[in-house]
C-alpha cells in the first residue's frame, strides 16, 4: 500500500473512531458531533465489528415515517446494542437540518450524515430503508419501511441464530 493510501486509510479510520466515540450517554447527537458517512468509511465501521451483524438504517429529518422508525431504532439500539450494530444514516442534503434535528433530542443512537454514493450502492430507493448484514458483512437484507421493535427484535434473534 501506498503512503498516501496509509494515510488515506488513517484519516477514515480516525473518524471511524470519533464517531463511535460518541459522548456522555444520553447526550444530544448534534452535541457529540454527526459524522459524514461514504462507501469507504462504512466498510471501515463494518470491519471494525467482526464477528456480530449489522443494521443500517437510511432516513431523512422530512419523512414522517422516518420519525416513527427513528424511535423504534433508539429502543432497539437501547435493547440490543451488545448483539448487533446498529448504524443510522440521514440521507439528508443538509448536514445542518440534520444538527437542528438533534438539538433539543438526546439519543444514543450513531447517527452519521450519509451521500447519495451510499444510497446508491444499496439501491436506497425509498426512505426509511433498513439493510442488514451477517456476522461474517454479508449483506442479507434490504426493505424499505417501518419495522416496529419486536420486528426487529426477531431479527436479532435470527441473525444471533446463525
Amino acid at each position: 500500500m501506498s503512503k498516501l493510501g496509509r494515510f488515506a486509510a488513517m484519516i477514515v479510520l480516525g473518524f471511524s473512531l470519533l464517531a463511535c466515540s460518541g459522548g456522555a450517554e444520553g447526550e444530544p447527537s448534534a452535541a457529540r458531533g454527526i459524522a459524514p458517512l461514504d462507501s469507504a468509511g462504512l466498510d471501515a465501521l463494518l470491519a471494525d465489528n467482526p464477528g456480530k451483524p449489522s443494521v443500517l438504517f437510511f432516513w431523512t429529518t422530512w419523512c414522517p415515517s422516518c420519525k416513527q422508525q427513528i424511535g423504534e431504532m433508539e429502543r432497539f439500539h437501547a435493547s440490543r446494542s451488545a448483539d448487533v450494530t446498529i448504524l443510522s444514516v440521514s440521507l439528508d442534503e443538509s448536514e445542518p437540518a440534520l444538527r437542528a434535528f438533534f438539538e433539543d433530542k438526546s439519543t444514543t443512537l450513531p447517527v452519521y450524515h450519509g451521500d447519495e454514493s451510499l444510497a446508491a450502492r444499496f439501491e436506497v430507493e425509498a426512505i426509511p430503508t433498513l439493510v442488514v448484514f451477517d456476522a461474517g458483512g454479508r449483506q442479507i437484507f434490504s426493505r424499505a419501511g417501518v419495522f416496529p421493535l419486536p420486528m426487529l427484535e426477531a431479527l436479532a434473534d435470527q441473525l444471533a441464530a446463525r
